[in-house]
C-alpha cells in the first residue's frame, strides 16, 4: 500500500503538470475553453516598488482584469523556476504563497529576509507573455514603526463652506484594513446627497491608510467632535466650531459663544455736566452782583 505521503506527492506533481501544460498550451496559442474572441488582459495600476522590514510579511501586488482562462505565474527575474503557478506554490516552498481574491494574484513572502530583496515579475500565459515587474526592498531596522493615527484639518469653518479633514493611520507591517469616522460618537457614512462624502487611499510601501472627510455646505449643527478609528482599534479625535459669519459684530464668534457687548455711551451726565451747571451759576451771581452795584449808584 502506497503511503500518504507518495499520494500526496503524486497529486501535487498531476496538478502542477496540468497547470504547466495548460501553460505551454497558452504559448503555443491555444486557447482551452475560452470564445475565439476574448478580450485581452491587461494589469491594474499598483505599486511597482516597495519596502518591508525584516520579519514582516511582505506583499508584491498584481491585479489582471480580463483574465478569462489564462494562468498568473510568479518568479524572480534572475530564476527560470517559478514560485507560483496560479494558486499552487511551486515546489515545498514555505515561505511564498499567492493570495488570491480577484482581480489580484499577490505575492505574499513570510518573514521577509534581506535573501529576498530583489525584482520579481508577475507574468499572464498569453502568446507574448505579459509580464509585470515588482521591486522588493527588505530593510533591516531593529527600531519598528509603531502603530500612529493623525487627523488634520481647520477646526474653524464658516458656515456654508466645506469641512475637510484628513486622517492618516500607519501600522507596523501593513496599512490597517480600514477606518470609519464618527461624529459625537455617531458613525458617519459617504452619502453625497447629503453632502458627506468620504473617500479612502491605501499605501503599502508607507504602511499607511488615507481617508478624507468632506462635509459639503456646513451648518451650526456640523460644529463638534469627529473621531477617526481604524481597524485595529487606533483612534484620533478633533473638534470643530462653525463661525457664523453673519453675525453683525467685529469679531466672528461661534454660535455657543456669549459675547457681551458694552452698552453705546449716552450723553454725559456726571461731571461735564456739573461743570456746565457751575458755569451758569457763575454768571447768575456775577450779573447779579453787577446789577446790584448799577442799582446802587443810581440811587445816589
Amino acid at each position: 500500500m502506497r503511503s500518504p505521503e507518495l499520494l500526496d506527492y503524486v497529486t501535487r506533481t498531476c496538478l502542477l503538470a496540468l497547470q504547466l501544460a495548460s501553460l505551454l498550451a497558452s504559448g503555443l496559442g491555444f486557447r482551452l475553453n475560452s470564445r475565439d474572441h476574448a478580450p485581452r488582459p491587461y494589469f491594474t495600476r499598483d505599486e511597482t516598488n516597495v519596502t518591508f522590514i525584516v520579519g514582516d510579511t511582505a506583499k508584491l501586488m498584481c491585479g489582471v482584469m480580463d483574465i478569462g482562462t489564462k494562468l498568473v505565474t510568479w518568479k524572480r527575474d534572475t530564476s527560470l523556476e517559478p514560485l507560483t503557478i496560479g494558486d499552487t506554490t511551486f515546489a515545498q516552498r514555505t515561505d511564498y504563497e499567492v493570495h488570491h481574491i480577484d482581480p489580484y494574484w499577490n505575492l505574499l513572502i513570510k518573514n521577509v529576509q534581506l535573501k529576498h530583496a530583489g525584482t520579481y515579475e508577475c507574468q499572464i500565459s498569453t502568446k507574448d507573455k505579459m509580464k509585470r515587474t515588482v521591486h522588493l526592498n527588505v530593510i533591516d531596522d531593529h527600531k519598528r514603526r509603531k502603530p500612529a493615527i493623525n487627523i488634520t484639518g481647520q477646526q474653524h469653518v464658516d458656515k456654508g463652506q466645506s469641512i475637510v479633514l484628513s486622517c492618516n493611520a500607519t501600522d507596523t507591517a501593513a496599512p490597517p484594513d480600514h477606518v470609519d469616522w464618527f461624529k459625537d460618537g455617531n458613525a458617519l457614512h459617504s452619502n453625497e446627497a447629503n453632502g458627506v462624502i468620504i473617500t479612502k487611499k491605501f499605501s503599502v510601501t508607507s504602511r499607511t491608510i488615507s481617508s478624507i472627510l468632506e462635509i459639503k455646505n456646513a451648518k451650526m449643527s456640523d460644529k463638534g467632535t469627529y473621531t477617526c478609528r481604524t481597524s485595529d482599534k487606533q483612534v484620533h479625535s478633533l473638534n470643530v466650531n462653525i463661525l457664523n459669519a453673519e453675525k453683525p459684530i467685529n469679531k466672528r464668534v461661534t454660535d455657543d459663544e456669549e459675547k457681551l457687548q458694552p452698552s453705546r455711551m449716552e450723553p454725559a451726565t456726571g461731571s461735564a455736566s456739573v461743570s456746565y451747571s457751575n458755569t451758569h451759576l457763575i454768571l447768575l451771581v456775577t450779573f447779579l452782583v453787577t446789577w446790584f452795584n448799577t442799582s446802587s449808584r443810581d440811587k445816589r
